[in-house]
């Protein structure tokens, strides 16, 4: 069990490619024997009640502690209605009138997405499902294990099973491929080039000897736009701050802050935009400080409270 309860199940450390809203450890996923978690969302405005918007997520993993399937809700349209309340009474004197009152009820889309991998573990399709049509993300390797190719893909489902995917009609809607040149033992080149074999963007990316990354800094060929992520670490290679800059869409910087306790498990996290403190979110656990069973974020920004609740189910 200890050997579970070092290996953090949410991972703050950089992905290559996203999986879902939150990412997981996989090495915790499987020493835990996790077979699914769902996710539940809720709000509580400052001086008002729960506010259940029906946010979910859900996560299915394989035995290899890898994501082969998730989902997760977006807002798409809140509409008012009117429902009548009956009268109140107590002993029988009526204290509250027959009236009407007025509910907010929320519409949200869902979002599904299969994820397939190679034989090393590595992710080669993700694939999301909108609507009728299908957002499909492939991606290849070179021999060090980095992504070589990236082709975006619309496509279409022409099986009757629905729950079952069959290729129909596929469109490419890009494609990229990636060069790294090893500049030295901590740091590399990567050349981004488009669907023309012309490169377009440019990153130096550092590493600490650990093999930790340390930096990406990316830079349009062609134009002003600039965008650095920086990370550090603690003596346990865990990721304590992450900070963003970026002047694509202005000039915009986030930062992370992550505590962890002495068996490694996220405590809390600290979100600041702009220098302006955001979000302030903190994990519960249960006894063996080994699974989260909640989360509380406290939205400055919005003033409310973010509850989100954690249920696993176990391979046996």
């Amino acid at each position: 069990m200890s050997i579970c309860a070092k290996a953090q199940l949410i991972n703050t450390k950089p992905k290559e490619v996203a999986l879902g809203p939150i990412s997981f450890n996989s090495f915790a996923i499987k020493q835990n024997k996790i077979k699914s978690i769902l996710v539940v969302l809720v709000d509580k405005p400052d001086g008002e009640g729960i506010v259940d918007k029906g946010n979910t997520q859900g996560y299915e993993f394989d035995t290899l502690g890898n994501v082969t399937r998730y989902y997760y809700t977006i807002f798409n349209l809140a509409h008012k209605e009117e429902t009548e309340t009956p009268a109140i009474y107590r002993r029988g004197k009526m204290i509250r009138p027959a009236g009407t009152r007025t509910i907010t009820k929320y519409v949200n889309d869902t979002i599904f997405v299969n994820t397939f991998y190679d034989a090393q573990q590595r992710i080669i399709c993700k694939r999301v499902q909108s609507g009728d049509y299908y957002d499909a993300y492939y991606y290849e390797y070179n021999t060090e294990g980095q992504i070589k190719k990236e082709m975006h893909c619309k496509e279409t489902n022409v099986s009757e099973n629905k729950k079952e995917f069959k290729l129909g009609v596929q469109s490419i809607l890009s494609s990229e491929t990636f060069e790294y040149t090893v500049l030295s033992a901590t740091q590399i080149k990567k050349a981004c080039l488009n669907d023309e074999g012309r490169e377009y963007k440019k990153a130096i990316i550092n590493y600490d000897a650990k093999g930790n990354k340390l930096s990406e800094n990316y830079e349009f060929i062609v134009s002003w736009m600039r965008a650095e992520t920086n990370y550090k670490y603690d003596a346990t290679n865990k990721l304590i701050e992450k900070t963003f800059t970026s002047n694509e869409n202005g000039d915009v910087k986030t930062e992370s802050y992550y505590e962890y306790n002495g068996n490694g498990a996220l405590l809390g996290e600290k979100k600041l935009k702009n220098d302006v403190l955001t979000d302030e979110i903190n994990y519960l656990y249960d006894e063996a400080f080994n699974l989260p069973k909640s989360e509380v974020n406290r939205d400055h920004i919005n003033s409310s409270i973010g509850i989100v609740k954690f249920g696993y189910t176990f391979f046996p």
